[in-house]
């Protein structure tokens, strides 16, 4: 049976792909397909300048046409000057404009199309104008097709497999050419087609190095991305754990310290109050010394897992303040909401039926709730709020266990 392939990381993924290389200039499809959506824009770009320039030295090609084919200088003036050029600035023009930007999600390759396109019109236009004359300089005028090939492949920088594809169109079209139009010596094909094959050969082993480093380059920036990412999640999940309890995988004490201030600041800002409730296990060490660790740590999470389900997580944060003492912090809040929420947790305890054989207040576990609710005022310390939590606690302890009771400063009351 042949084992399954390991999970690998993004960076991971990428070390391999840099390491064994692209020889074809291919990504996975996953890859490949967000290297040509990350880059279109560069594209984009690269085209509209590019074009731009091309399009100048097209039309500066007019003095050639006059020195070289002047009996086809009238046909040149008309497809440079009010065909191509016109259709290219429109081209251009919409591109500018965004009108084009709405393919470039379902076609990353659009401006590779329009490039190929563009420099097959401007070499079918250098054919046609050889089909209209027999001058003797013809053969000269063929090095024209050498300049359309390096436009096409290192000024417009197409994608290789797309700049193999123009330059094949672009040398076949050479060859029909030379052999069926008129006024071609046949003894100056053979040096006149090296020339133009040496430029083909020249400017597409220079775009297949541009490719490959403008995806090195790719690969190197999503790495870099990924292994920001993983930082960024690691450092999110050491907070995490920082501020968790691994017992019962509630908030622990730190947290509850570190975001009772900022609830306070809160509401005093708006005028709010601010709520507190200390719950403690009656009698968790008699509970620890007569069944163990492992029963002591399931209680633990038990209670824990009661108090939250008490609570709806946006209203309020539960924590394990101590060895047996649960903190739920409230918002603004009534006091008799944060009394009733007291009783119910209590009750809820209470109800889980874990016995405890050891304990005074009753044959199974239990907790014993002080409740403080503050008015939060700024310049006051909140700290104080945890003090008098504490202190109702442990009121509830003296009073019996199994109960609560609640503070709204110097007065306390027993509630049950």
């Amino acid at each position: 049976m042949q084992a399954a392939p390991l999970h690998h990381s993004p960076t991971e993924r990428i070390d391999r792909i840099l390491e064994r290389g692209f020889p074809w200039l291919r990504f996975p499809v996953d890859l490949e397909r967000q290297f040509l959506r990350d880059t279109v824009h560069l594209r984009k770009r690269q085209f509209l300048i590019s074009g731009l320039v091309s399009l100048l030295v097209y039309n500066g090609f007019l003095v050639a046409d006059y020195l070289l084919v002047p009996e086809a200088f009238g046909l040149a003036v008309l497809l440079r000057l009010f065909v191509f050029t016109p259709l290219s600035i429109i081209f251009l023009v919409l591109i500018l404009r965004g009108v084009f930007d709405r393919f470039e999600r379902v076609m990353p390759s659009l401006y590779d199309l329009l490039a190929t396109t563009g420099g097959l019109l401007a070499a079918g236009s250098l054919s046609l104008m050889l089909f209209s004359t027999e001058m003797r300089y013809v053969p000269y005028y063929h090095t024209g097709f050498m300049v359309v090939l390096v436009y096409g492949n290192t000024v417009q920088r197409l994608r290789f497999w797309w700049a193999v594809f123009f330059s094949a169109c672009v040398l076949t079209l050479h060859v029909l050419t030379a052999w069926l139009a008129g006024g071609f010596d046949p003894a100056m094909l053979p040096p006149i087609a090296s020339l133009i094959l040496s430029v083909t050969l020249f400017t597409l082993s220079a775009n297949y190095v541009m490719e490959r480093d403008e995806r090195r380059r790719h690969l190197f920036l999503l790495r870099e991305r990924a292994v920001v990412h993983e930082l960024s999640a690691l450092h999110q999940r050491l907070r995490d754990l920082a501020r968790t309890d691994p017992i019962t995988g509630l908030f622990n004490r730190r947290h509850i310290q570190e975001r009772l201030p900022l609830a306070w600041t809160h509401q005093a800002l708006h005028g709010g109050h601010v709520g507190l409730l200390m719950i403690n296990i009656d009698h968790f060490k008699r509970y620890h010394d007569r069944y163990g660790l492992m029963a002591s740590e399931s209680c633990l999470r038990q209670v824990g897992e009661t108090i939250r389900a008490c609570v709806k997580p946006s209203e309020a944060r539960v924590a394990r303040y101590g060895d047996d003492t649960f903190v739920v912090l409230l918002p603004d809040d009534t006091q008799d909401t944060a009394t009733a929420l007291a009783e119910r947790i209590r009750q809820a305890v209470a109800s889980m039926g874990v016995r405890h054989a050891a304990s005074a207040a009753s044959r199974y576990v239990t907790v014993s709730i002080g409740v403080a609710r503050w008015p939060a005022q700024v310049g006051t310390a909140a700290e104080a709020m945890l003090q008098a939590a504490e202190q109702a606690m442990s009121e509830a302890k003296a009073a019996g266990r199994n109960r609560v009771v609640q503070t709204t400063g110097p007065v306390n009351q027993v509630v049950a």
